[in-house]
C-alpha cells in the first residue's frame, strides 16, 4: 500500500488488472483508497472510476452457446461473465469455492442454456489442473480463434483474441495519453503475459508462469516477498 501511495503521489495511475468481474475487484481499490481505471474480466472489459464499463471485447454469441453446450455434455461445471455480472447453471462446490477465494457472488441461472443472445466477456471454466490440460486441448482444437489460458491452476479462461489484458492495457494508455514506454505492468498468471508484453516495463512475479517470465523485461520478488512494493520502489520511487 505505502508503494503504490507513493507513485500515486508522483502521478502514476494505479490500474488493478484482474481476471474477476467488477464487483469482485471494487473491495481492493476501495482497501487501496484507488480512484481508478479498472481492467477487468481478463482483459474482457475496462471499468471507468466509476464502475461503468467503457471497453468490452465480448465473445460471438454463438460460440458462447457452443462452449456452454461443450461443458453441459462433458459434464463441466462453467461461469460466464458478462454486463450484469457472472452466472453458472447450478450451485455446486466449484461455485462455493470460487465464492470463497474470490470473496464475491454469481448468480445461478438454472434457465441459463435458454437464453438466446448472451454477450459474455468470458468463460470460466474451474476443475482440476489435470482436467483442465484436457479441456484446453480440446477447446483450443475446437475453437482455434479463441484465448484459452489459465488464470490459475485450477481456472481455465476462454476469451476472445481481442479479450486480453494487453489489449486494455493498451486502449487505456491511449485513452489517457501515455506512452508505452511509461507503463509498467506486474503480472504472474498466463493472463498476464500480454499486458507484461506490451507495457514498457514488463514485470514478472519470481512465482510467474514461465510464458511471463519469458515475456518480462525484469523479474522481481514473489507475492510472498512484497515483489510488487519491490518493483514499483526500483523503476517508480
Amino acid at each position: 500500500r505505502e508503494a503504490l501511495d507513493a507513485a500515486r503521489e508522483k502521478g502514476a495511475h494505479i490500474i488493478l488488472a484482474s481476471g474477476r468481474a467488477y464487483p469482485g475487484v471494487t473491495e481492493f481499490n476501495e482497501t487501496l483508497q484507488n480512484k481508478d481505471y479498472t481492467i477487468v474480466c481478463g482483459g474482457g472489459q475496462v471499468a471507468d472510476p466509476d464502475g461503468k464499463m467503457i471497453y468490452s471485447a465480448y465473445l460471438s454469441p454463438i460460440t458462447t452457446k457452443q462452449v456452454m453446450r461443450w461443458a453441459v455434455t462433458h459434464g463441466v461445471y462453467f461461469q460466464v461473465y458478462t454486463d450484469e455480472g457472472y452466472f453458472f447453471l447450478h450451485r455446486t462446490e466449484y461455485s462455493d469455492y470460487y465464492e470463497r477465494v474470490c470473496n464475491y457472488g454469481g448468480i445461478e441461472a438454472p434457465d441459463l442454456m435458454d437464453t438466446e443472445m448472451i454477450l459474455a466477456a468470458k468463460i470460466l471454466l474451474i476443475d482440476t489442473p489435470e482436467k483442465l490440460e484436457e479441456y484446453r486441448s480440446e477447446l483450443s482444437a475446437m475453437f482455434p480463434e479463441l484465448v484459452v489460458k489459465k488464470s490459475q491452476s485450477d481456472f481455465l479462461e476462454i476469451m476472445d483474441p481481442a479479450a486480453t489484458k494487453g489489449n486494455a492495457l493498451e486502449y487505456l494508455a491511449k485513452k489517457l495519453g501515455i506512452e508505452r514506454q511509461q507503463v509498467m505492468a506486474i503480472g504472474d498468471s498466463e493472463i498476464d503475459e500480454s499486458m507484461i508484453q506490451w507495457a514498457g516495463m514488463g514485470i514478472a512475479m519470481k512465482n510467474a508462469c514461465s510464458a511471463c517470465m519469458e515475456a518480462a523485461d525484469d523479474v522481481t520478488a514473489s507475492c510472498d516477498e512484497d515483489g510488487v512494493a519491490l518493483a514499483i520502489e526500483k523503476y517508480m520511487i
